[in-house]
């Protein structure tokens, strides 16, 4: 075939036609780019406006602040940014915090506008959230039960005596992991708070296995004995238990009693989580560090309530784990402050 003949043939056509629509495309991509382009700047504002329905909020009205790493990222949530309010929203702070560990261990992703106060020394002190938005999540197919009342209801738990943390308690949606891991959001953005912009330091920071341990936790120590009453976190859709446990000075857990049982909620198969737990969980009475750690990879957790049984045995490693330490922070006159 000669050139002319080629020029002339139907598959110079076809491929000039498809040359011609990969050029137009091409062009129309570009233009579509330009014109719907999207800033990352102008994300967060659309972002933060849902925050803030009706209101007038612009750029000038809050700075992102530099991410504190060292207090952005437990086992139940994980910071990503952090924006401090100005005017007349100062001492407001807009976090967005991934909660973990929700239905089939996915994530939901909130904004959740927190509010502090001064108090009389002029020091900021957490004052409670105000707002929480839901802007992603991942595998969790059932988030759409969950209504703004559902999570006001959860908010609303700071109001109580007591409050330790945001529990799902008393709350029915049809989604109780993904409410927990709204819950774990909310406890993140208090706990991220607290520690960055209010300069709160707990007691037990330097302490081994205390993902899953409250500031609410208490130590006292009696001869060579060492008491807690260990407050735990929530991991939902277990809600936090309260354990008082006593490690005598062979290590070993001699008392173990649970005052408040966190597992909460029914199963599908309609069996309540309290049922499903854990024997052993239950009453930990004789174990110590070792055999602790072992129950955390041979499958013993695994009962149908297994963020229940990890809260328990997460609790008793931190006592047992802890032991010298406790004795010498809270012994011969230590005190928590």
């Amino acid at each position: 075939m000669t050139a002319k003949q080629f020029f002339k043939s139907t598959a110079f056509k076809c491929i000039a036609v498809l040359l011609s629509i990969m050029l137009v495309c091409g062009v129309l991509l570009t233009f579509c780019n330009a014109l719907f382009y999207v800033t990352d700047e102008e994300r967060t504002a659309r972002a933060i406006a849902k925050v803030f329905p009706g209101e007038e909020v612009t750029t000038a009205d809050y700075t992102e602040d530099a991410l504190n790493e060292e207090h952005a990222e437990t086992v139940n949530y994980e910071v990503t940014a952090a924006y401090s309010m100005t005017g007349e929203r100062e001492g407001m702070y807009l976090l967005t915090v991934v909660g973990l560990n929700g239905y089939q261990s996915g994530t939901v992703t909130c904004w959740v506008l927190v509010n502090t106060t001064l108090d009389g020394e002029g020091n900021r002190q957490f004052d409670g959230i105000e707002r929480v938005v839901v802007t992603g999540n991942e595998k969790q197919s059932f988030i759409s039960k969950i209504s703004d009342s559902a999570i006001q209801s959860v908010i609303d738990k700071q109001d109580s005596d007591g409050f330790t943390a945001y529990n799902t308690t008393g709350i029915s949606t049809g989604a109780t992991f993904s409410l927990g891991a709204i819950a774990n959001a909310m406890n993140g953005a208090r706990d991220y708070v607290n520690r960055v912009y209010c300069g709160a330091i707990s007691d037990y920071a330097d302490y081994e296995y205390n993902d899953y341990i409250s500031d609410a936790t208490t130590v006292t120590v009696d001869g060579t004995n060492v008491n807690y009453t260990i407050v735990t976190t929530s991991n939902g859709p277990a809600n936090a238990f309260t354990i008082e446990i006593t490690v005598d000075p062979d290590g070993r857990i001699s008392a173990y009693e649970i005052k408040v049982n966190g597992s909460n909620g029914t199963a599908q198969d309609g069996q309540a989580y309290l049922d499903k737990m854990s024997a052993i969980a239950k009453d930990l009475t004789g174990q110590n560090l070792a055999s602790l750690e072992a129950m955390l990879d041979d499958g013993s957790l695994s009962t149908g309530a297994t963020r229940s049984n990890t809260l328990c045995v997460q609790a008793a490693l931190f006592a047992t784990a802890n032991y010298e330490r406790a004795l010498e922070d809270f012994g011969q006159g230590g005190a928590q402050q």
